[in-house]
């Protein structure tokens, strides 16, 4: 049987609607589950090239201040072992 694109696109959904479940809705519409796989790829080929993409691939640049903010747990601990010996700290 002939399925035109409207049906093999409800097909699509369907299968990725139960969890990818080629075999089952392959049986369901008695069709190959490779035929049914064929169509989920083809769907979703489809529907990610509407997705809005991201503006820039590249992380977000920390300013100099965020940077200077940040903290070294491993100098951190080493500072607390200097003080602790100098007698600065308990």
């Amino acid at each position: 049987m002939k399925y035109n694109k409207e049906q093999q696109i409800e097909i699509a959904k369907y299968a990725i609607e139960n969890n990818y479940g080629y075999k089952e809705t392959g049986a369901k519409y008695d069709i190959s589950y490779q035929q049914v796989a064929a169509w989920v790829r083809k769907y979703e080929a489809k529907t990610s090239l509407n997705k809005p993409r991201k503006t820039s691939t590249e992380p977000t640049k920390a300013s100099t201040l965020d940077i200077l903010n940040r903290r070294d747990p491993v100098l951190e601990q080493q500072l607390e072992d200097v003080k602790r010996r100098l007698g600065l700290i308990e």
